[in-house]
């Protein structure tokens, strides 16, 4: 079970974080987040760069864990699905850095 669980966590994780994206997304844009003004931004815009970034950071946590699994192909499974789901989370989140919130 120990082999699954370490194989599948960044792709899991991955699933998790734009699902969550994708959710806070459709959240904030029905809530009207985008009009709440922040320095820097807006409520919208920061609740979605924090969530991405804190993703991101889970993701490299993952990535450090499985690469302290025993040497052989737990470890070159749970890296590679590591990898996957740091790149996965770093492709699938970096619009909220560019584009508008809500059309």
């Amino acid at each position: 079970m120990k082999l699954l669980a370490r194989a599948s966590a960044g792709l899991w994780l991955w699933a998790f974080g734009f699902c969550l994206l994708y959710a806070l997304h459709g959240l904030g844009c029905a809530r009207g987040w985008n009009g709440l003004p922040l320095p820097g931004g807006t409520v919208f815009g920061w609740i979605m760069i924090v969530t991405w970034l804190l993703l991101a950071g889970g993701a490299a946590v993952t990535l450090w864990w499985a690469n302290r699994s025993p040497p052989g192909l737990e470890r070159r499974l749970g890296v590679a699905s590591a990898v996957a789901g740091l790149v996965g989370i770093l492709v699938a989140g970096s619009p909220v850095l560019a584009t508008s919130a809500c059309l």
